[in-house]
């Protein structure tokens, strides 16, 4: 009798144990889960990382009196109908609208200089607070360490493949963890977007094809992101921005 109660206590004890286990696993996949603290879905935001093909840019040489040239940027001055806009305090990047009769924009040209999306993530701690809890930077620049993460375009290459990761209640909760962290830090940063195409070449770097008919080009270089911003993909056609994508000069 008393043998029977023992294996009783020990079947009930380890019953126990397995409960508390799976309590615990499932209380940190609702806490890990990035859906539960942002307002879009999850799942609909990364099917963005579409990596759809690539463009080649092979610099052409362009007399100097016909550049566009901002801080230590030039590119191909097509913008001579162009107006520019005021600059306001800490702008940083050029403005440029083209007009109709009626003075309603056209469509808009940016450029300048930023950061990288992964010098972002290592150093800005202003993104990584939440109500609930904290991403800090040392969590971010581990994972993208552990990962070999050292630029833009690996960020998105890897993003591309861990759009299909989903948190389990098998997932150790170390990955889970690891996995909410890149979720929500990219999901604050990044923009809404149909797809990326890459850019190689004379320069490295990446086109996102936007929402609402925009294209942002970014070459990478000097640790920096030169950003051109393509407003109306109308009158800048894919031809036509590839064209003055050939002609950048960054010193």
């Amino acid at each position: 009798m008393k043998k029977k109660r023992k294996i009783i206590l020990v079947a009930v004890g380890i019953l126990l144990l397995i409960c508390l286990y799976l309590g615990y696993k499932a209380f940190n996949l609702f806490y890990y889960n990035v859906d539960r603290i942002t307002t879009q879905d999850y799942d609909a935001f990364m099917s963005q990382f579409n990596i759809k093909g690539t463009i080649t840019i092979k610099h052409q040489n362009i007399e100097s009196n016909d550049y566009l040239e901002y801080q230590n940027i030039k590119i191909k001055n097509d913008f001579k109908d162009f107006e520019k806009l005021e600059q306001t305090t800490g702008e940083t990047s050029l403005k440029l609208v083209l007009k109709d009769e009626n003075q309603k924009t056209k469509s808009s040209f940016w450029m300048g200089e930023t950061d990288t999306y992964v010098a972002l993530l290592k150093t800005d701690k202003t993104l990584f607070g939440t109500d609930n809890k904290k991403v800090t930077n040392t969590d971010i620049t581990s994972i993208l360490e552990e990962n070999k993460i050292n630029n833009d375009i690996e960020l998105f290459k890897y993003l591309s493949h861990q759009k299909e990761v989903k948190n389990n209640i098998f997932t150790s909760t170390k990955k889970m963890k690891e996995n909410y962290n890149i979720q929500f830090i990219v999901s604050i940063i990044m923009p809404q977007m149909d797809s990326i195409t890459l850019i190689n070449g004379d320069y490295q770097g990446y086109i996102f094809n936007l929402k609402n008919n925009m294209k942002e080009a970014s070459i990478l270089k000097n640790g920096k992101r030169y950003v051109f911003m393509f407003l109306d993909t109308t009158y800048f056609t894919d031809e036509k921005i590839n064209d003055l994508l050939n002609t950048v000069v960054i010193d």
